[in-house]
């Protein structure tokens, strides 16, 4: 109820394009390279990606490899290679620039300041939104602040804070405290504090 009322509008469908961006992947050769490159792209997170890639492959084998058949026989199982290796790849190198981790250490706390993007999909509730966003982050954070931030799970009510452009989501444990602002659709920041 809260969030309906709230200015950020957070859209509610299911969203398509990730499927039409993987269909360009029919392309013979570098089709599978551009369709990896526009997914991750589109996705920001290399995870994400993956579950689209054996459609990427699927297509982008068979008509690369028609195509080789024909006109470049005596390169196909180069071709072949580049279809399948490509993509990993771009999409990977692609995902890390969207990886903007910061943790600052000082004598009474550490925080660790990230920003979470985020696609355009529908959310129920705060808490939807907020465990979306926190095990997005957490597929980012090494131990060993990884172990303190999975406990969070278990313990601690959301918060919710509504400001005139954003929106606060605040859930604490013990000496843990996780913040994530919204402030559009496209991006998260996700703030943990914790002392020592």
């Amino acid at each position: 109820m809260l969030l309906r009322s709230y200015s950020i509008k957070i859209i509610m469908k299911k969203d398509l394009r990730p499927l039409l961006f993987s269909s360009i992947a029919i392309v013979p050769i570098g089709g599978s390279t551009i369709s990896s490159y526009i997914l991750s792209d589109y996705l920001r997170d290399f995870f994400e990606t993956l579950r689209y890639l054996p459609l990427i492959w699927g297509l982008s084998t068979l008509s690369s490899f028609l195509v080789a058949y024909y006109y470049f026989r005596q390169w196909m199982f180069e071709i072949l290679a580049v279809v399948i290796v490509a993509p990993i790849l771009v999409s990977f190198i692609n995902s890390k620039r969207f990886e903007n981790i910061k943790i600052d250490v000082n004598e009474y706390y550490i925080e660790i300041k990230f920003e979470v993007p985020m696609k355009r999909l529908s959310f129920d509730n705060p808490s939807t939104l907020f465990e979306y966003v926190f095990d997005k982050a957490l597929k980012k954070i090494k131990p060993p602040y990884l172990f303190k931030l999975r406990s969070l799970d278990n313990c601690g009510n959301l918060k919710v804070v509504p400001r005139e452009n954003s929106i606060i989501l605040r859930k604490r444990c013990g000496d843990t405290v996780v913040e994530i602002i919204i402030s559009n659709n496209d991006k998260a920041d996700l703030k943990v504090t914790m002392t020592y």
